[in-house]
């Protein structure tokens, strides 16, 4: 055997092996067959080659296709329709890897299309305006749990409203749809123009953080309310450290939401114990703002530690706790949680 009719006889076969390993792989899913074909044929070559170069003078005669086929194309030829047969059991996995993959496909569009649908309707605001109710606790006829939907920016009569802030106290830019940002804005003085001159709240709480970076996850500091006495006869700010930012992640919620809950209650009933005579207060969805967090666990969470606060303080002066429910997902899980049917 020469050694050009070797080096050829080894290079079909690299090439078929190959071939072979590549249709094998995650790229060839669905056209194994296909990709198998050209690797076949490469062997057939190789083996033709191989069988021709040991015996020249041998003969295996046959019909193909009509063709008719001798010597060593005849070995090739055998090989070749005994390899196809073989190789044709192997279509129906690749129809099946076929519609799994456009199968796999379809759901990940259909599941985009889901997410996008839902994010809409969790940015769906309930109202323009605010409304409210509020219902029993079982066993306590002195205090109560309540919702009230719509924008902050709608509620008057509130004594106390809560401010998630994050754990450096940094309030939001004026511009951002949060609660901080409706609290900084419509807290500070503004020009005819309705431009922010004087940031009251926000500097009152940059007064108080003048020596700290940073507050402990779940403490409260109290800040008076700025215009918002008169426009919207709120008493006090209760900043709450209900979210923790990490570098290049954003915000995540905090872990102990019936801590942040108990401290809020607690400065609350100390600003009574001053005369100060807060009665109601308004509590968002802590850390819900950014989709980061379970809606209903939070809102569960919440209110169970409302229930165990009045329960454990009997005596407390605050008459109400309202949850804000701020989208229509929000006053759904609200109305879950309250046991209210829809409509309340």
């Amino acid at each position: 055997m020469s050694v050009l009719l070797l080096a050829v006889t080894s290079g079909l076969i690299v090439a078929g092996i190959g071939l072979q390993v590549w249709a094998s792989g995650p790229r060839g899913q669905g056209r194994r067959y296909a990709l198998q074909l050209p690797a076949v044929l490469l062997y057939s070559l190789a083996s033709a080659l191989f069988l021709y170069s040991i015996f020249p003078d041998s003969v295996s005669e046959g019909r193909a296709m009509g063709f008719g086929l001798g010597g060593a194309a005849g070995f090739a030829g055998f090989f070749m329709l005994a390899s196809y047969a073989w190789l044709s059991r192997t279509r129906p996995h690749d129809e099946t890897a076929s519609a799994l993959k456009a199968a796999t496909k379809e759901n990940a569009r259909l599941r985009k299309r889901l997410d996008n649908a839902l994010a809409a309707h969790d940015a769906q605001v309930t109202s323009a305006r605010s409304s409210r109710c509020e219902i029993p606790i079982k066993g306590n006829r002195r205090h109560q749990l309540g919702m009230i939907t719509g924008n902050l920016a709608n509620v008057s009569g509130v004594d106390v409203w809560v401010n998630p802030e994050n754990t450096r106290m940094e309030m939001s830019r004026v511009t951002e749809p949060t609660i901080s940002a409706t609290i900084r804005y419509h807290g500070g003085t503004r020009d005819a123009g309705g431009h922010l001159v004087v940031d009251r709240i926000a500097l009152e709480l940059a007064e108080q953080m003048a020596d700290h970076t940073h507050v402990a996850a779940g403490q409260v500091l109290i800040t008076g309310p700025g215009e918002l006495r008169q426009s919207h006869g709120v008493k006090r700010i209760a900043h709450i450290a209900a979210v923790e930012g990490e570098p290049a992640s954003g915000f995540r919620q905090v872990m102990d939401l019936e801590r942040c809950v108990r401290n809020l209650l607690i400065e609350v009933d100390r600003l009574n114990e001053a005369g100060e005579g807060c009665r109601s207060v308004v509590l968002p969805l802590l850390g819900t703002g950014g989709g980061n967090s379970d809606l209903q666990r939070t809102a569960e969470e919440l209110a169970t530690a409302v229930v165990g606060y009045f329960q454990d303080h009997s005596a407390s002066r605050i008459r109400t706790v309202y949850l804000l429910a701020y989208t229509e997902a929000q006053a759904e899980v609200c109305r879950s949680v309250l046991s209210m049917p829809d409509g309340s």
